[in-house]
């Protein structure tokens, strides 16, 4: 939703108008979405547990060479820290590195369970 400006850190209960697209895009996407309106915006308390899925790729289909780095969902910052989105900072235990890994390199995607540190930083707990 482009008229929808996410906060990491806030639960939010939102009223949309889903529009069914003529063609599925090439990501998969068959809907479209616009806000409405905000019903409520809730400030959680820091180390809020959530989900999320870890999926290295924008696409669902292959990219040439020119895009393969506009494709990636998460970029190395060190060997503990990676980029999200280019939006939030995901810490990484040592030991969950070798899966994580594997998601990075495209390997396999993963639900990953999550606790809230701050506005730019979350911290991976386990998959």
């Amino acid at each position: 939703m482009d008229d929808f400006d996410f906060e990491w850190g806030y639960t939010y209960k939102i009223n949309v108008r889903e529009t069914r697209l003529r063609s599925t895009l090439s990501d998969g996407t068959q809907y479209d979405y616009a806000l409405n309106h905000i019903i409520s915006k809730i400030k959680g308390p820091n180390s809020t547990p959530f989900k999320l899925f870890l999926d290295p790729s924008l696409y669902y289909h292959p990219v040439d060479a020119s895009q393969q780095e506009i494709n990636k969902t998460l970029k190395p910052i060190n060997d503990s820290l990676y980029l999200y989105f280019d939006k939030v900072k995901i810490e990484v235990p040592a030991n969950l590195k070798i899966l994580f890994n594997q998601i990075l390199e495209g390997k396999v995607s993963r639900m990953g369970h999550f606790i809230f540190i701050n506005e730019e930083r979350i911290r991976l707990v386990h998959f």
